[in-house]
């Protein structure tokens, strides 16, 4: 009996010893396991950052491209207005002195431009901006010559006479402009003359520097198509080799990597390509970042992990080794029951078990286990749905304007778009585009702050006359575009009148001040004929400058021009 005792004793404790063995073999292999998944998990992360980083790099160049792109657009279409504006064909062959007063009228409201000017079929400058160039010969410059022939663009230069004229810039750089004209004909079709404007290229400073707001360690610069900087750092320097030009140019927009004087950069691109008719200069911008700086906290996060895991992985191996010989039988019933809680949904504890000290210990400590589990499951739920609310808060935040609460730019046009489809079918649209008239003098009289409660009132003015399937926006500074669905022409100017009507007779109140204000609009209506809403968005456009140029405080309707000669 003593030797088959002894026997069963010696045998368990064969079998301990061997459990204690298997696991620290277990052990040794799970950390080289570790070291090599983390080697390999390293790669990947570097994969991984490389690949986001770089799309976040190509989806900033975009963003600024777009924004450029946008920026010219609506500078070319000011000076394109301009020259084909029919109450302003008697001012350019009349009286010099006239026309100069009306373009320093424009430059105030039009302030990129550094200079505004209209110059004869033989190349006299016959009156401009503040009289500057005025009795010059421009027939030599290339604006002149492209804008005799039709609409023109100059890419990035230096005007040595015109910046003489300017003031000096306060950064002491020498100033570059972005030509811009179009040729000025009477309703005959009889070539006036050439308006030209010199868009200073400054501008677009602000412009990147918006950019790079939020995005400490990120380069951001503009090229010429053929790769020398317009702006950023190293102007009229040349970063990268012809074929690498050439390459983002068949492109459009992508990432790569390059190396310049060893420093590994991740770098995005997009072309500036235009917007509408606006032709675009083939600008490359170029986002980088140094990629030491953008892997310098993923590689201490990775150290760090790795280092922990070593550390508990060990302590385990240990633990392992001590219990496999006391709590194999426990574990079984353990085992058994953490199954039954995988499998039945209705079973969500562990027993509780009796035996050694340290198995009571570990069911006690699987129990609060599964008891904090279920309260991080309930919080994960309830963080999933913070997660929503705050994501459909931020999809609102991007579709509004945060002043008024109004529909954004974007998010209009998505809308109108769908509206036009849906009214070549079902019924007509209507587009009113207003602006507060003298809302300058508004600012330099009471303040920005009451600018913005002017611009709050007249939208909620706006808001509060439409019917619920009408939508208004706010395009910028005191512009307003209104969305009318199902409608004519009689029911549109009926509504444009009384809004006006209404925000002419209401006073917004603002620290015990009265400021009466009034608005232009421009109105049109959706044809047959046009191609997208944007012909119509211009349409009312032409209507709003008719409304501002007849004396303001009232609406135009503007036809198209092929509805007139019918």
């Amino acid at each position: 009996m003593r030797e088959a005792l002894r026997h069963r004793l010696h045998k368990l404790q064969d079998r301990t010893t061997m459990a204690q063995q298997l696991s620290l073999l277990m052990g040794l292999v799970c950390i080289v396991g570790l070291g090599a998944v983390a080697l390999a998990s390293a790669r990947l992360s570097e994969r991984e950052v490389t690949s986001r980083i770089q799309q976040d790099m190509a989806m900033t160049a975009q963003t600024l491209a777009d924004r450029l792109d946008m920026d010219m657009f609506e500078r070319y279409r000011e000076i394109k207005i301009l020259s084909s504006m029919r109450p302003l064909e008697g001012i350019w062959e009349g009286d010099p002195a006239l026309l100069r007063s009306v373009l320093d009228q424009l430059q105030v409201s039009m302030k990129h431009f550094a200079w505004i000017g209209f110059a004869r079929p033989d190349g006299i400058v016959v009156a401009a901006s503040q009289g500057m160039l005025e009795g010059a010969s421009v027939a030599a410059r290339p604006w002149f010559k492209d804008g005799r022939d039709g609409p023109a663009v100059g890419d990035v230069h230096e005007a040595i006479l015109l910046a003489k004229l300017l003031q000096a810039s306060p950064s002491n750089e020498p100033e570059r402009f972005v030509d811009i004209s179009f040729p000025v004909r009477d309703s005959n079709g009889r070539m006036l003359g050439v308006l030209g404007a010199h868009l200073a290229f400054r501008w677009a400073e602000g412009l990147r520097k918006t950019t790079l707001t939020g995005k400490p360690g990120t380069e951001v610069s503009v090229l010429t198509r053929n790769g020398k900087v317009l702006l950023g750092a190293g102007i009229d320097t040349t970063p990268f080799a012809p074929a690498r030009v050439a390459a983002m140019g068949r492109a459009v927009s992508g990432a790569f990597v390059d190396d310049p004087g060893g420093k590994r950069m991740l770098t995005g691109f997009a072309i500036a390509d235009g917007e509408q008719d606006y032709p675009g200069l083939g600008w490359i911008v170029v986002a980088r970042q140094d990629s030491a700086v953008a892997f310098a906290s993923a590689y201490t996060l990775a150290a760090t992990i790795i280092g922990l895991g070593a550390v508990v992985l060990v302590v385990c191996v240990a633990l392992a080794a001590w219990l496999a010989a006391r709590i194999s039988r426990p574990l079984q019933t353990l085992t058994h029951a953490a199954d039954e809680i995988g499998r039945n949904p209705h079973v969500t504890m562990l027993p509780r078990l009796r035996g050694s000290l340290e198995v009571m210990h570990l069911t006690g400590a699987l129990r609060a286990l599964l008891r904090r589990l279920g309260s991080q499951e309930q919080r994960f739920v309830q963080f999933s749905q913070k997660h929503d609310e705050d994501i459909a808060a931020l999809r609102e935040l991007a579709d509004t304007d945060p002043l008024t609460g109004l529909m954004n730019r974007r998010s209009f046009l998505a809308v109108a778009d769908v509206a036009l489809e849906s009214a070549r079918s079902l019924g007509g649209l209507g587009i009113l585009m207003a602006d507060i008239d003298h809302f300058k003098q508004v600012n330099d009289t009471y303040g920005h702050a009451a600018g913005d409660a002017v611009i709050r009132q007249v939208a909620a003015i706006f808001g509060g006359a439409l019917r619920a399937h009408d939508r208004v926006a706010r395009f910028g500074g005191e512009e307003f575009v209104a969305l009318l669905q199902d409608t004519d022409e009689a029911a549109m100017m009926a509504l444009a009148e009384r809004i006006r009507g209404t925000i002419g007779t209401t006073q917004v109140v603002f620290e015990g001040q009265n400021i009466t204000v009034t608005v232009s609009i421009g109105a049109a209506l959706a044809q047959d004929r046009d191609r997208d809403v944007d012909e119509i968005i211009e349409r009312a456009d032409l209507g709003l400058y008719e409304a501002k140029n007849s004396g303001r405080n009232r609406v135009s309707l503007a036809l198209r021009p092929d509805s007139r000669a019918a």
